[in-house]
């Protein structure tokens, strides 16, 4: 697809808002030098979160692939933060595919599943309006006592937080699908599985973008909460422990990841849906 003339200076400002807000963060860190604990800023510039911060993460290295633990007594060294940054990372972009994917799937069914018939309706609907309305900070405590501080715990705090959002999504997503192409279908002879496979399913699939990309949101929230539960590795794990010290420039160093990590998640989900739907008309594309 060509960029039209108004899309790349659409672009190009917000290139430039985002290099003003940069240049801002360091003018701020060079006015305000209050120090949370002795050589630990407050407000971190850029030249020390790409060096002296950067190689701190190498404190969070278990140690492998030749790679000595600073915990064993090793330096610092640069490698070893990059291997940290990685390793912590698969394991919260793991949690976070493993939960999208038990979430999505379940709340599509559940969703599905309110719209099937009169009586599965009158069974389930209630239960998971109820479900869906429970916040979803207020239950990290719960899951802490349910199930500990296991990974299976993490992921299906992780997939609550995405199914409950993907099953509102769903079920208002087939209540939107004009009467006119059900009963066609049923004219024509349908049988209810066929009605869904060939009438519902790709009449909601445009207004399930939205849903998919507010659920993936939610999901990189839900994981760094998942993460708080006491987990041992993850990007959250670092937060976790920079901030029982003060490293203010550890934590804005994650956080700063987590922005790059969902806004490729949000490009390639984004992507993705636009291939799959290039048979929808423009509009249903956005």
């Amino acid at each position: 697809m060509i960029a039209t003339p108004g899309a790349r200076r659409d672009r190009w400002i917000s290139v430039l808002v985002f290099l003003a807000l940069a240049g801002l963060w360091q003018i701020l860190s060079m006015v305000y030098t209050a120090e949370a604990q002795p050589g630990e800023p407050m407000v971190a510039g850029w030249q020390v979160l790409f060096t002296d911060t950067f190689l701190a993460l190498s404190d969070y290295w278990p140690g492998g692939f030749g790679v000595p633990a600073v915990g064993d007594g090793a330096e610092r060294s640069y490698l070893a933060a990059l291997l940290s940054v990685l390793s912590h990372s698969i394991d919260t972009i793991g949690r976070l595919s493993l939960g999208l994917a038990l979430g999505g799937g379940g709340g599509l069914l559940m969703g599905l599943a309110i719209s099937w018939s009169r009586w599965s309706r009158r069974l389930f609907d209630w239960p998971l309006q109820f479900l869906r309305t429970l916040p979803l900070l207020a239950m990290v405590p719960l899951f802490q006592l349910w199930f500990g501080t296991s990974f299976f715990g993490e992921v299906l705090f992780v997939a609550y937080g995405i199914a409950v959002i993907v099953f509102a999504g769903t079920v208002n997503a087939v209540r939107n699908v004009p009467p006119i192409y059900l009963d066609n279908a049923r004219s024509l002879g349908a049988s209810r599985l066929m009605l869904y496979r060939t009438v519902i399913l790709p009449a909601i699939f445009p207004a399930l973008r939205s849903t998919i990309l507010l659920s993936l949101g939610a999901g990189w929230s839900a994981v760094l909460g998942a993460e708080y539960l006491g987990a041992q590795s993850g990007l959250g794990y670092i937060i976790v422990y920079a901030q029982q010290f003060a490293y203010l420039d550890r934590m804005f160093f994650v956080a700063l990841l987590f922005i790059l990590y969902t806004s490729i998640s949000y490009w390639a989900i984004s992507r993705l849906f636009a291939r799959l739907l290039a048979w929808a008309p423009p509009s249903q594309r956005r």
